[in-house]
């Protein structure tokens, strides 16, 4: 008795994001027999022959789940790619181009057809440009970086190349085939090939961890403080004061969750503004904002009316918030 098929599906995706492709395609044939009209399923299983190098049976699986429906975007993904294994060039880029066209906001279709473009010699430059929209759409993905990276690679753009993969490796240190791709970019513009040590590794880890936090952290302060406003006009009360202190709260939650990840960690957060200077900019209009809150929301909770500190430990949070944004697309 096969599994129920939404439960293969997650299973099977699993699997396979764990290097186990065959044992998803094992998982997914009896399920599908089952049901053979679930489009996620023939889009999981096309996915998982894809990453076992067949892209034969990849290619008819990604039919199926197109005819189907569901996640049309999804399936002209893995047609695209399947048809690109097969050297199917011209067709996998109509395929990408499409998935692009339907879905003009999602970095993946663009993800693809950059790798469909840049296995043609007749579409790398441009494979370039479409990789370099996708860092523009998700900055916050190391494999939009890696992909331009890859592209750039191909046509010889060295300082675009090095680039693309720093970031890609700032997001996702444990990216080793990225930090492989450096070397070579480096090796082949003449420069010596760093050896990083164990602590610049944590220290890139740490930085991986700390700059979503700050983003999140940027994007409720600076949302936080106009609502806290309004919250307290035409004067604001001790209610108010309990709202913020909720709101410091939450703050901390994100604050603390990097520094959850195990000593080393921690360790190398604590270094991390000395060798980041970014990170201690953003940490001290954080760390700024956050003490006039709290000391506004005691203030509050001990009678006070005033919303000055507040519009100071807004602006505060939104020098730093400006910092995170220039630092995510720069």
């Amino acid at each position: 008795m096969s599994e129920p098929i939404t439960t293969a599906v997650v299973r099977a995706a699993e699997l396979t994001a764990s290097g186990l492709p065959h044992r998803a395609i094992a998982l997914l044939r009896p399920a599908l027999a089952a049901d053979p009209l679930h489009p996620e399923a023939w889009c999981g299983l096309a996915a998982a022959h894809l990453d076992a190098g067949e892209p034969d049976p990849a290619l008819e699986a990604a039919k199926r789940a197109l005819v189907l429906g569901g996640d049309r975007s999804w399936a002209q993904r893995l047609t695209a790619l399947a048809l690109s294994e097969l050297g199917r060039h011209t067709e996998a880029a109509v395929a990408a181009r499409e998935c692009a066209r339907r879905a003009p906001g999602d970095w993946r279709c663009l993800v693809v057809l950059a790798e469909v473009l840049a296995s043609d010699p007749g579409g790398r430059r441009e494979a370039v440009a479409v990789a370099r929209e996708a860092t523009r759409l998700a900055p916050e993905q190391a494999r939009t970086f890696q992909v331009l990276g890859d592209a750039a690679l191909r046509v010889r753009d060295w300082g675009t190349a090095e680039h693309a993969y720093r970031t890609a490796l700032r997001l996702d240190p444990s990216a080793e085939d990225v930090r492989a791709n450096l070397a070579t970019v480096r090796r082949k513009r003449g420069a010596p090939a760093p050896t990083a040590s164990p602590a610049a590794e944590a220290l890139a880890a740490a930085h991986a961890l700390v700059w979503p936090a700050f983003s999140r952290l940027a994007a409720v302060l600076v949302i936080g403080g106009p609502l806290l406003l309004l919250a307290g006009m035409p004067r604001p009360t001790p209610a108010t004061g309990a709202l913020s202190g909720a709101l410091v709260l939450l703050c901390a939650v994100i604050v603390l969750r990097p520094a959850a990840r195990g000593r080393a960690v921690r360790r190398a957060l604590l270094h991390l503004p000395r060798h980041r200077p970014e990170v201690a900019v953003v940490a001290t209009a954080f760390g700024l904002a956050l003490l006039v809150l709290v000391g506004w929301t005691a203030a509050l909770l001990l009678g006070a009316s005033t919303v000055q500190p507040l519009v100071v430990a807004w602006l505060c949070a939104l020098a730093g918030g400006t910092v995170v944004v220039l630092g995510r697309t720069g």
